[in-house]
């Protein structure tokens, strides 16, 4: 980001250039023209630009972890899944984004050993009282919207882009339906678990038991778990909450479009998606593996597209580049005492190496006696106190007895010169953090502060005549651009 003294001499020249196109135009060298031209080509890192929603698109795996699991418990294993989020940031430093999102995508899962154990104990039966052989096999779609909250770390890892961690929280809810795979459609009936941890076509202990080989699933889950309600423990509500914490990073790739890496993990405020819980596992007789809600994970990535914020950088060509390339620029960028104001616009043109100055470079004044801080020897002067040139208070007594000496006539050599130093005053009082009434209509945002844009805005519609500023408030309201 470039420093105070750069942004107040690009306005300024912006400004006396715009309206200055009279200047004569001697030749120089190329090796100056180029390297002028350097310096227009820089770019410039906006300070306070609007940001605007940005769309984000992105897959993943969507990996179950409730009462049923696969054997496979890896967050890159599971069923694929896209997401569409859309975020804006919001703070004062930008550290912190809200989310609102959509996950849609499918989750299954089958656990051999509990499977196994369902078809030991007694089985529910159908409508005629026929044996149901049961497994733990399920499949749903999932839909997920919501929204959430995020931090980037940014007191922690500051302005750095390239690569920022994150974490949030949010709320959302979830549609579900469960599927069960109960009916073999390519062998006999029913899926049978046996002891050796195959799966067949033929119950173990059954008279077929020889003639059984061994099968698949066939994806096919055609049994509504929702209403089938094999336990007796009602039918299955399609739709709950989560809570959903998420953490992952995001890595730069432009101004307008980032890749991000996280996972998702969802505390699901329903134990049934599973179409399995604690009670079914009590009243069957079946492990009861834990007590908890199920949870699930959504790992993915996605590419963040910026499209409608402010841009982050500008070109100072830009701006320049209207107006010609044939201006001799030497007479803009000349900076002989080197405090970094050009000298067209410096007030104080010889202030010495080192010295810190204000927008008009001049010396800074802290306690404002007219002595300039680096030539005063009492930094701290009251307000409104008499000073000598070394900036020291001159006392009550020595102002009178210099006053009322009336008339006494004394030699030149002991006259005492109190001599007033130079002093800056702005056409404007300026209180912080208040923007003066005549330039309100330049926070068209209405946030109290004069951005980089609004400020740019306000100096282009002065010169095309579409608003009443004269030049003075042009200069007034770069001046207090510089002081806020």
């Amino acid at each position: 980001m470039i420093t105070r003294k750069i942004h107040t001499a690009f306005w300024k020249v912006l400004v006396v250039f715009t309206i200055s196109l009279g200047f004569t135009n001697p030749a120089f060298s190329q090796e100056d023209e180029d390297y002028f031209k350097g310096i227009l080509d820089t770019i410039v890192e906006v300070q306070n630009p609007n940001y605007k929603p940005v769309i984000s698109l992105g897959t993943g795996y969507l990996s179950f972890y409730g009462d049923i699991r696969n054997t496979i418990t890896s967050p890159l294993y599971g069923n694929w899944a896209v997401k569409v989020n859309v975020s804006n940031l919001f703070g004062k430093k930008h550290y912190f984004k809200g989310n609102v999102f959509a996950i849609m995508g499918e989750i299954s899962a089958h656990d051999p050993k509990i499977s196994y154990l369902m078809q030991q104990q007694p089985l529910p039966v159908d409508d005629i009282g026929n044996p149901i052989y049961v497994n733990s096999a399920f499949q749903t779609n999932v839909f997920q919207a919501g929204i959430s909250a995020e931090y980037n770390f940014g007191h922690i890892f500051g302005p750095a882009k390239r690569f920022k961690p994150f974490i949030g929280i949010g709320f959302s809810t979830i549609f579900y339906s469960p599927k069960g795979n109960i009916i073999n459609n390519a062998g006999n009936g029913f899926y049978y678990f046996w002891s050796d941890g195959t799966m067949r076509d033929f119950a173990e202990g059954g008279p077929d038991a020889y003639r059984a080989r061994i099968v698949r699933f066939d994806n096919r889950y055609e049994t509504d778990l929702s209403n089938a309600d094999f336990y007796k423990q009602g039918s299955i509500p399609q739709q709950t909450f989560s809570i959903p914490i998420d953490l992952g990073f995001d890595f730069y790739l432009s101004d307008r479009v980032n890749l991000r890496v996280g996972t998702t993990v969802n505390y699901c405020l329903s134990d049934k998606i599973d179409n399995y819980d604690s009670k079914i596992a009590k009243a069957q007789g079946y492990p009861v593996k834990n007590s908890m809600n199920d949870i699930f994970a959504f790992t993915y990535f996605t590419m963040n597209f910026d499209l409608f914020s402010d841009p982050k950088t500008i070109l100072v060509e830009r701006v320049f580049a209207l107006w010609g390339e044939d201006y001799d620029y030497t007479v803009f960028f000349s900076d002989n005492d080197g405090d970094g104001v050009f000298d067209r616009f410096d007030d104080c043109p010889d202030t010495p190496a080192g010295v810190e100055v204000d927008s008009v470079g001049c010396p800074m004044d802290t306690d404002m006696d007219g002595v300039f801080d680096y030539m005063d020897e009492e930094p701290n002067t009251p307000s409104g106190a008499t000073v000598d040139e070394k900036g020291r208070q001159v006392t009550a007594d020595v102002l009178a007895a210099m006053f009322n000496r009336k008339g006494e006539a004394v030699l030149r050599k002991e006259a005492r010169l109190i001599p007033l130093s130079y002093v800056w005053s702005r056409s404007l009082t300026y209180t912080p953090g208040k923007i003066p009434a005549k330039l309100q209509p330049v926070d068209t945002d209405g946030d109290g502060y004069v951005s980089y844009q609004e400020l740019m805005r306000a100096i282009n519609d002065f010169f095309d005549g579409t608003n009443n500023f004269t030049l003075q408030d042009i200069y007034d309201l770069n001046e207090y651009f510089f002081s806020q």
